[in-house]
This record gives C-alpha cells, structure tokens and sequence, in this order.
C-alpha cells in the first residue's frame, strides 16, 4: 500500500506546478511590450500512478510540469513574412518613386514641357523678326535655359540612383548581420535544448531576426529535428543557402567595371556571395526590399542604353560628330521595371531627336544679314556637347558658346540671296513643334508620355504599399491572437494559479495536522 506519508508528496508536486505556472504567468507579463516575444504556458500532466498492492490497484501520484511551451504557429509566421516581403519591395519602390515623381511632377513644376514651349514662343517671335538681335538672344537664352534643365535633372536621377545604389550595399551588409546572428542563436538554443531544457527567449530573437530578414529579401527557412532535443535550422534566399545551423554564408558587393547604361553614375554596385558564387540580382523570383532598390537602380524596362556602334565596331556618329546612344533589349540579366536607367534613357533619346532636327535644319541656312555664301555667314549648330564629352545626352547637352557671344551667327534664312525678313528656317525649327519625330509622335506627346509613365509606377507603388500595409496589420494581429501577451488572460490565470496553489498548501496543512495527530496523539 502507498506510504502514509504520500499525500505530503502529493500535496508538494501541487504547490511546485502552481508555483511554476505562477513565474511562467510573471514571465509573460513582464513581456508584455516585448516586440516579438511570444506567450509561454507551463504544460502538465498527472505523474505516473504508483501500484499499492492493494484492492485498488493504483494511486495517483500528483501532477508533473512537462515543460513551458511557445504559444505560437508557424503557419502565421510563414505567412506574416511572405507579406513582409512584399512590404519591403513596394516601401522601398514607394520611397523612390515618390523622388523621382518630385523631379518629373510636371503637373506642379515648371519643368521641361515649360521649357520646350518657351523654346518654340521664341521660335515664333522670331519668326515674325528674325533680323531682331534680342529676339535671337532670346531663343538662345531659352534654348541654354531648357539645356540646363535637362543637366539638372538629369543629375538628380544619378543622385537617385547612386542612393540606391548605396542603400543595395546597406542592404547587404544587414543580411550578413542577421546571418551571422541567426548563425550564433542556433548554437545557443542547441547547447540549451541539448540538456533538455528550454530556449524560448533564444527562439523569440532569432524569429525576430528572421522577421526582419524577410523584409529586406526573400526567404525560406526549414528546421529539422535532428534527435537529442537538437535541430538544424537553415535560411535560404532565392534557393542559395544563407545559414545552415552553426554556419553561415555572407554576400560581398563588387564594384562594377564598365557602366551598365550609358547614363548610369560610377561605382554602381554587382552583388556575389563572398566565395565567388553567383548571386542572380535580377532573378523574377528575387524578392524584398533588395529586389526594390535593384529594380530602381538598375530598371531600364527590359532594355539597355549603350552607345551605338556599327558593324565594324566603331561608333555610330551623327553630322556633328557626336556619338549616338540607343536603347537595345536585353531578355537575360535584366529587370522589366522602369527605373532610374528607364527615365534617363527617354531624356537621353528626347534631347538628341530635338538636337539633331534643330541643328540639321539651322546649318543648312545662313544669318539673317548673309548677303555672301561663306563659312561665316552660314548656319551652326545650336545645341552641342559639354567640353571633354562626346554622346548627347541630357546629362552634356548645351548650346553653342558661339551663339550666346554671336546670337547674330543664328541661321534664319535658307539662301543668301533673299532679305532679312526671310525667316524660312526658323519656321522649318517651328514646323518641329507639330512633328512626329518621336516615336512616331510630337515632342509635347513624348515628354507628357514619361510623366504618364512615372506617374503610373508611382500610382502602382503606392497603392500596393497601403495593401501590404493593411495585410501586415491583419496578419500580426492574427499572430498576436495566438502567440501574444493578452492582459486579461493572464490576470485570469494569475488568480486560478494562486487559488491552485492555496489549495495545495491547504492540503499541506491537513496532512500536517493528521500527521501531528498520528505521530503525536496516537496513544494518548
């Protein structure tokens, strides 16, 4: 039969479990405001029964704490870090987009669609004055006013893209932080679980760490039980492993050697992993914030801006000698996203169609007091490229520093013989404002066609942001619903614990006073 002294046994396991519960329920409240840190319950079971040898067979032997488990499902974290990802893509896509829509805001700017129209209210005063020597100037002045704007802007988006370009190797520099983290937990947790003990705390910072990853690039994990209470735990980003329980791998950028297009600013960044292994940047299933900044940075919508070169390899040039860009598709190791590259390569194929059909037109005329068919009196090329460059684009466009000390040296006129009310060339340039040169369609057309464009992606970023936005607070509400702190929850079991373990003192009490009685009243 069971020893008479057993009901104290009994009686103690009560008063350990409560007591358990009671710390692991101050545990939890401490954590209230914990970011990440996931509710814990004491998990019990009744001890094994003893066999008394007696009618009744067996006793009950009290009550065991098996552990103090997580309350968390990984459903929701799988779940919660697939949105986050998105969240990271389009934030970031937002807060660029949100720039560049600034600098070509032409709704709220007096930019370059200003600037064009001012060209051409020029171009028609002088028309009707063309022997107007401040008329000239005015053209010219509008002219180097446009030129400018476009040097203007397009240095703002190399300043964006060099942004970029330096948050990708921010970007990169936390993955590895987070891997080497990551890598450090999972011995910890190992070393603790291994002597059958318990990490939660160890597990809340590295999901918080694997949530924080996930928002700056796409990932999988996948946590094997190994046997002992040991688990190997790896992260992969794209297919690449990024940690494999103790060991981790870092990402390295590397500086480019040649520009990718034609207009891309010096020192844009390549991404590898540190042992030389590929890592595919433009992969479609590349995902997070880092998919955001590469896309910004390195967008041309499928195609690449390089300088044109014939079929000997020499460069393509037109009647000033300048070299010509063009825009070529590139199906591999490219991004279908408009980005800063996209922007620069339409400014750039702007400003040289303009350029060229305005210089082609002025140098087959003669200034407006020619009477001598000379090289001085003939016409020169407006719009021309900055010192120590060769290719027009909106980056070196200029005007002619002979016709901004010599507006005079401004063809009007198409032959020498004729007046100087003849303007037949300055109604050729204005004839341009109504030409589809571009594209098939007029300068206004073409440039209102960028803002479209911008407008739309910047209209597409935001709005796929306020979704993700949405989902991440639907979603963590829906973790937090199982794995989070909830104030009267815990004031609840506070109270049942505590009555748990007066019951069990009490039951300590009547076995002390039955014990007095039978060790010292017995007899008496």
């Amino acid at each position: 039969m069971a020893s008479t002294f057993f009901g104290l046994t009994i009686a103690y396991t009560g008063l350990q479990a409560a007591q358990t519960s009671i710390n692991v329920t101050s545990h939890n409240l401490a954590n209230i405001n914990t970011p990440g840190y996931t509710k814990e319950a004491a998990t019990q079971q009744a001890s094994d029964a003893l066999r008394t040898y007696s009618t009744y067979g067996t006793i009950g032997s009290g009550v065991t704490v098996t552990g103090i488990d997580q309350t968390r499902d990984s459903y929701y974290d799988e779940k919660y870090r697939n949105n986050m990802t998105n969240y990271g893509e389009y934030e970031a896509k937002h807060n660029y987009m949100t720039q560049i829509e600034d600098y070509l805001n032409e709704f709220k700017l007096d930019g370059y669609s200003k600037e064009y129209k001012n060209f051409f209210s020029a171009v028609n005063q002088l028309s009707l004055t063309p022997s107007d020597e401040s008329c000239k100037n005015q053209l010219i002045n509008n002219a180097k006013s446009m030129t400018d704007y476009f040097n203007t802007l397009a240095a703002n988006l190399r300043n964006v893209q060099a942004d970029a370009n330096n948050e990708i190797k921010d970007a990169v520099e936390h993955i590895n932080s987070l891997a080497q983290n990551i890598a450090s937990l999972n011995k910890q947790i190992n070393q603790i679980e291994a002597c059958y003990g318990n990490a939660n705390d160890l597990r809340d910072q590295r999901n918080a760490l694997v949530d924080e990853l996930s928002q700056v690039v796409n990932i999988t994990t996948n946590e094997v039980d190994l046997g002992n209470n040991l688990t190997s735990y790896q992260i992969s980003i794209n297919g690449q492993t990024l940690v494999d329980t103790y060991e981790f791998h870092t990402l390295e950028c590397v500086s480019r050697d040649e520009l990718r297009n034609a207009s891309d600013a010096d020192g844009l960044y390549d991404i590898q992993w540190s042992d030389g292994n590929k890592f595919d940047i433009y992969s479609k299933t590349l995902g997070g914030q880092l998919k955001a900044l590469v896309d910004i940075r390195d967008g041309c919508n499928g195609e690449i801006e390089s300088v044109s070169v014939d079929a000997n390899g020499n460069y393509v040039e037109d009647h000033d000698g300048n070299i010509i860009t063009e825009t070529n598709a590139l199906a591999e190791d490219n991004t279908i996203y408009k980005g800063v590259p996209y922007y620069q390569s339409q400014l750039n194929q702007f400003i040289r169609t303009f350029a060229q059909a305005v210089n082609d037109i002025l140098k087959t005329g003669y200034r407006s007091d020619a009477d001598v068919d000379n090289a001085e009196n003939r016409g020169i090329s407006l719009f021309v490229v900055q010192d120590n460059t060769r290719a027009i684009t909106a980056t070196n466009i200029t005007v002619n520093k002979e016709l901004i000390d010599d507006p005079n040296r401004l063809a009007t006129k198409s032959s020498v013989g004729t007046g100087e009310a003849n303007a037949d060339i300055i109604e050729q340039i204005n004839d341009l404002q109504s030409a589809k040169i571009f594209d098939g369609g007029t300068g206004s057309y073409f440039l209102e066609s960028i803002v479209s464009d911008m407008s739309i992606d910047s209209n597409k970023s935001k709005n796929f942001l306020a979704n993700y936005t949405n989902l991440k607070t639907s979603i963590q509400n829906q973790r937090l619903s199982v794995m989070g702190v909830d104030t009267d929850e815990e004031a609840m079991d506070l109270v049942k614990f505590q009555q748990a373990y007066n019951l069990s003192s009490k039951m300590m009490t009547v076995m002390n006073d039955i014990y007095d009685k039978l060790i010292n009243g017995t007899g008496v």
